[in-house]
């Protein structure tokens, strides 16, 4: 059946982001020694342990000696600490619950053949088609990078509406759980954030490998107005590290993760970031499985310090508890949060940054939003190109920001997150608005069927679909945001 859209009820696209640039990848200057910041983060950093060195020192303690266990694990199992499942083994209760434990434990998995090969490799083909297809009308991708600046290609589509990428997104999200029981998510009913692709293209010896680093902000996590809004990490700032909880959905609802409009920072709530491997290949990808111990250590390292300027040992009793300086570890205001060696000794980079198990065409790799990880290449060989694809609740921010993206779809601009006045700041026209190729309502609804199209903010939910009264009310508020008058789309 022909699609037809009338006048759509949509917001103005906000313009405040700066153009994408290699700063969307990783911290441009990775830096041995802490850097101090101006004097409000130390008042900062006072009043969120003031009164409390009888508890964070302790906490610090047991933090440092169970994570030296944790190092010494992960490190012995490689790549296999990385939890792994079949597609086809996701309804299977026995099969899927030893998958989601490891996934709670070690924030990262890969699920297989959520999409076939061939229909994998067909996206890829299909995705380097238009790329070749508008050659002249691309900005330039910058030497170094594989990262291509695209978001609305067929095969982009047709990944994101597919039946099993969603009903995969569903069966991980799940994981996560809410103490507060009127929340306003539901993981029933993921949506698309529209993300780029990475070619893998480049090889060891000409791409830039990017520092370790967190996505979701860095200064924002222990600041009053963005992650301490929610209270996300008030048990590890309280001396209770072990009650942190890093699947707790509604402590981050009204999080605001990116106070400086940097470019290409994500201003909604993902449940994970994900990779949709398009093509064979080893992966480019590192990470350091301890989710719940490296959150709380690069959350407490910036009260704690060596004794002694010449001391380098990691070991506890040589550190001490000092919370007056500005400096936030590894943190800087519109930068990514990065991690490195030199000032997260504790970590043991070189033993808990594993590599991820090669990825074949169809497999889906996911990981937490605070896990580290970094994005480099070990091989002489190509690596696997993949698609980002991360898993979205429907939240009402995250509703606000899909009827914003839904305009840049018609309009063929980059996503809110990734928008410049509709092009790349570097004089490069309209995004995609001109591209040959670029599909419309039409192949989403050929791709995902109703289910692709309410995903794209393309079609009201239907309520009565809800498993329980408060996610009727959750999907009357999306509908609400983006369906104001609920006229009839056909």
């Amino acid at each position: 059946m022909a699609i037809s859209i009338g006048p759509l009820p949509i917001s103005p696209v906000s313009s405040s982001h700066s153009p994408p640039s290699r700063k969307d990848e990783m911290l441009s200057r990775s830096y041995s020694e802490p850097i101090p910041l101006p004097r409000r983060f130390s008042v900062l950093k006072e009043r969120l342990v003031s009164g409390k060195e009888s508890t964070l020192v302790p906490s610090w303690q047991r933090l440092i000696q169970s994570l030296s266990d944790e190092v010494d694990l992960v490190s012995s199992l490689g790549s296999q600490a990385v939890p792994t499942i079949d597609f086809s083994n996701i309804k299977k209760p026995g099969v899927a619950e030893v998958f989601r434990e490891g996934l709670r434990q070690r924030g990262v998995a890969i699920i297989r053949n959520v999409i076939p090969r061939g229909t994998a490799e067909d996206l890829y083909q299909g995705a380097m088609g238009y790329l070749d297809e508008n050659a002249e009308k691309r900005p330039r991708t910058p030497q170094e990078s594989d990262l291509q600046e695209l978001y609305w290609s067929a095969a982009q589509i047709k990944a994101r509406g597919h039946p099993n990428v969603l009903e995969a997104q569903r069966f991980v999200m799940g994981l996560w759980t809410s103490k507060d029981p009127k929340a306003r998510v539901t993981t029933n009913f993921p949506i698309t954030y529209a993300d780029r692709i990475r070619t893998g293209q480049k090889t060891a010896d000409t791409r830039s490998p990017a520092a370790a680093h967190i996505d979701g902000g860095s200064v924002e996590r222990w600041e009053t107005d963005g992650y301490g809004r929610a209270g996300t990490y008030n048990e590890i700032f309280q001396g209770q590290w072990e009650d942190y909880n890093p699947w707790e959905s509604s402590t981050r609802l009204t999080v605001t993760s990116d106070l400086y409009h940097k470019a290409g920072a994500c201003s909604i709530f993902r449940m994970y970031q994900g990779w949709l491997a398009l093509s064979p290949g080893p992966s480019s990808m590192r990470v350091c499985p301890l989710l719940k111990h490296a959150t709380a250590y690069f959350l407490l390292r910036p009260f704690f310090s060596p004794s002694s300027s010449s001391s380098s040992s990691p070991e506890t009793e040589n550190w001490a508890f000092t919370p007056t300086n500005s400096i936030l570890h590894g943190a800087l205001p519109s930068y990514a949060q990065e991690i490195n060696s030199s000032i997260h000794p504790h970590l043991q980079l070189r033993r808990s940054l594993i590599d991820i198990p090669d990825l074949s065409p169809g497999d889906y790799l996911i990981w937490h939003p605070d896990l580290i990880h970094s994005i480099t290449s070990s091989s002489p060989t190509p690596s696997a190109s993949v698609m980002y694809l991360p898993c979205v609740p429907l939240t009402q921010t995250n509703a606000l920001y899909l009827s914003r993206q839904r305009k840049s779809f018609l309009l063929g601009c980059p996503g809110p997150d990734f928008f410049d006045g509709c092009g790349y700041g570097s004089g490069h026209g309209r995004g995609e608005a001109h591209y040959i190729g670029r599909p419309g309502v039409q192949e989403i609804s050929d791709a995902g069927g109703e289910e692709g199209l309410r995903a794209m903010g393309l079609l009201p939910w239907d309520e009565e679909e809800a498993d329980t009264d408060f996610e009727r009310e959750v999907l009357a508020m999306a509908n609400g945001i983006l369906f104001p008058d609920l006229y009839d789309m056909y």
